[in-house]
């Protein structure tokens, strides 16, 4: 990742950060705007609460060469959809493929925590994780 060169000015981040930040605990996020998104910058960044932050954790490092939100589930001999929630795993099934699996996986949860929370984040994060889409290659 990498910070703007606008943002690389602190006075600048702290006007930005002033003029965005709620008056509750929200985490800085650059990749719900955009997807993949390296760059720290006024037009990639949003505050948004922790609890929407961790939906966009993809546990890349843990799952191999599985699609985002499987693993393959050694005592049962079949593809588990899992998500991550608040640190919590939550299990969504169990299925013969793993395309089966990704494809129970996390895009109806992202929409429904993007509701509870309207009120609560910017529009441009709402509207961005209404049209989120999960791809197998995330």
């Amino acid at each position: 990742c990498e910070v703007c060169q606008e943002w690389k000015n602190y006075s600048n981040f702290k006007l930005w950060w002033d003029k965005h930040k709620p008056n509750y605990k929200v985490d800085l996020d650059k990749d719900i705007l955009f997807k993949g998104n390296k760059v720290y910058s006024p037009e990639t960044c949003a505050f948004v609460p922790h609890e929407i932050n961790t939906l966009f954790v993809n546990g890349k490092a843990c799952r191999g060469e599985l699609p985002v939100g499987v693993y393959y589930d050694t005592e049962k001999g079949k593809y588990r959809a899992n998500m991550a929630f608040m640190g919590r795993s939550i299990k969504l099934g169990t299925f013969d493929t793993a395309d089966e699996a990704f494809a129970r996986y996390k895009e109806d949860f992202v929409k429904d925590i993007a509701e509870q929370y309207r009120k609560q984040i910017p529009q441009k994060v709402y509207k961005a994780m209404l049209n989120w889409k999960v791809e197998i290659t995330d």
